[in-house]
């Protein structure tokens, strides 16, 4: 009887400090909402300035080709294909650096994270997008050729510090802090309330550009970056690195544990791995499936607000304020759907498939705490070690040297997976509708709409998390944040050079029937994917 209270320990233990450090003493704000006001706050200073600068590149590019030509027309001189075609590479270049620059910031920011913290890695997030958006203000009060060239060139900052590695250090504090049942649902509400803060953003930014003057949204977004970073510096909780942990733990499992080493290292969680299943030698594929579907997601969707913002400013002449209305719109739908309807959709999907699959609940109270690492009563000197119990009852999931059994009976997490795939299936169709916009309110309508498709980024997040061991996690969180900003490397690169040349040939609409199809693909993708089963009992073959 002693054993059990031993092996459940350490993990409670681990979850429990998680949830109640509060340097705070008495504090009637609790870490989980100190993490949600840095997000939001954070992402607003990104979309402060987001619809600024695309009408900045409009203006800019304008002026500088009428350094050059005649305007003898009527109308908005800006309003050409030439025109529309040079700002909409522009902005593609920007964002496609802005992107890739991204992506290497996830690496630094996982490695930091693991050497000083998740806290550290959050202050230097904040801090170095302080700097940069300095520089943009320097360039917005230049403008032409040169005032694109610097904002260009300050996308560079964000190898050190952007709004996709202030994201993924979000996501580490609600996974840590999170249950295994809460933790897809408080993904999601950390999704909402990014949307939130991009929401509150965009319709601020559009205000203080129009009434206030062009500088006004880069100078508000410096005041919120600095009061990020001294907050966060002085009010986030401090969890301990997994460097410090690895030091206590060197002793029981340090040689055991494998972690993704390199600069391609956490794509590794992706890769097929051998397993056992009974007396036969197979490969699990499912991660690397998942991985994929996610790619291709992101793929179809990362460029559909950019699209709605150019096609409403290019076509239907929408001015930086009522395009910050139009994205305020689309986000704040979002937010509410993510914070409030999806944690319900999860919550009562899971209660709904859970009750039509009560026949396979009974392995139940042999399930420990949590879903990911599986210690038994037959291993007892090592018990919080997942590898002492991959033989017994561990499930063929892809990872390093623990293939971890999933506790799908306890909370029903297969339902994830089904959402994953029908949200992104339903979002492809609901953005081929947009084709077929010929007025303004069409994309005030398309604002409105495809929010409710949305959920595909913490449903894929929540269902990675369930194969791998909860140690584990910020590096998974590092493997889906790489392949999010790699899909979006590649999907501005390809949506926005596609997009220039729709607008040539006078199709921009047409974009969003591209962006349909990829999202076709990745519900295709996403089909092989099978969540582990209880009942097989499934060990990693070590070759």
């Amino acid at each position: 009887m002693s054993a059990q209270p031993t092996e459940s320990t350490p993990l409670l233990a681990a979850v429990d400090n998680s949830v109640t450090s509060k340097p705070t003493p008495g504090s009637r704000f609790p870490p989980m909402l100190r993490v949600y006001l840095v997000s939001v706050v954070g992402v607003m200073t990104f979309s402060l300035t987001q619809t600024a600068l695309i009408y900045s590149f409009r203006t800019m590019t304008c002026d500088d080709y009428y350094e050059t030509h005649e305007w003898d027309g009527v109308g908005d001189r800006c309003a050409i294909p030439v025109i529309e075609s040079r700002t909409a590479k522009s902005i593609a270049l920007m964002s496609s650096l802005t992107t890739g620059c991204t992506v290497i910031n996830l690496f630094i920011s996982s490695t930091f994270m693991s050497k000083y913290g998740v806290k550290a890695a959050m202050f230097q997030q904040t801090l170095w997008a302080t700097l940069r958006n300095l520089t943009q203000i320097y360039a917005e009060s230049k403008g032409g050729a040169l005032g694109i060239k610097v904002i260009t060139f300050t996308q560079v900052f964000n190898i050190l510090g952007s709004g996709g590695g202030l994201q993924l250090c979000a996501n580490s504090y609600v996974s840590m802090l999170s249950t295994d049942e809460e933790r897809t649902a408080n993904l999601g509400v950390t999704g909402g309330v990014v949307m939130l803060g991009a929401g509150i953003g965009f319709t601020i930014g559009g205000m203080l550009e129009r009434f206030v003057g062009p500088l006004a949204p880069f100078q508000a977004a410096f005041g919120m970056l600095c009061f990020c970073t001294f907050f966060g510096a002085f009010f986030l909780p401090y969890r301990t690195p997994d460097s410090e942990k690895a030091k206590s733990d060197s002793d029981d499992d340090g040689k055991n544990k494998k972690t993704p080493h390199g600069f391609l290292g956490p794509l590794k969680f992706f890769v097929p791995r051998k397993v056992v299943v009974g007396t036969r030698v197979t490969r699990d594929w499912n991660l690397f499936f998942l991985g994929m579907g996610t790619f291709f997601s992101v793929l179809a969707t990362g460029y559909v607000a950019m699209a709605l913002q150019l096609v409403a400013t290019n076509v239907f002449a929408f001015t930086p304020d009522t395009s910050g209305y139009m994205l305020s719109l689309t986000l704040f739908v979002r937010a509410f759907f993510l914070s409030v309807l999806f944690p319900r959709i999860i919550s009562r999907g899971r209660a709904w498939l859970s009750g039509t699959s009560s026949t396979t609940t009974s392995p139940a109270p042999t399930v420990p705490s949590s879903p990911t690492l599986s210690p038994t009563p037959t291993l007892t000197e090592h018990p919080d070690d997942p590898d002492e119990a991959e033989i017994s009852d561990a499930v063929g999931a892809p990872v390093y040297d623990t293939a971890p059994k999933l506790v799908d009976v306890q909370h029903g997490s297969t339902f994830d997976l089904l959402f994953l795939r029908y949200s992104i299936l339903l979002d492809g169709f609901l953005t081929s509708l947009v084709t077929m916009a010929t007025q303004g309110w069409h994309m005030y309508a398309a604002a409105a709409i495809l929010p409710f498709a949305s959920g595909t980024g913490p449903a894929s997040k929540g269902v990675t998390l369930e194969f791998v061991p909860a140690d584990e996690r910020p590096a998974a969180l590092s493997a889906i944040a790489l392949v999010e900003k790699i899909a979006q490397v590649t999907t501005i690169g390809l949506f926005g050079y596609a997009f220039a040349l729709l607008s040539e040939v006078g199709r921009p609409t047409w974009v969003f029937m591209l962006n349909a199809s990829i999202a076709f693909i990745a519900f295709l993708l996403l089909l092989p994917v099978r969540m582990p089963r209880v009942r097989q009992p499934v060990a990693e073959a070590h070759a």
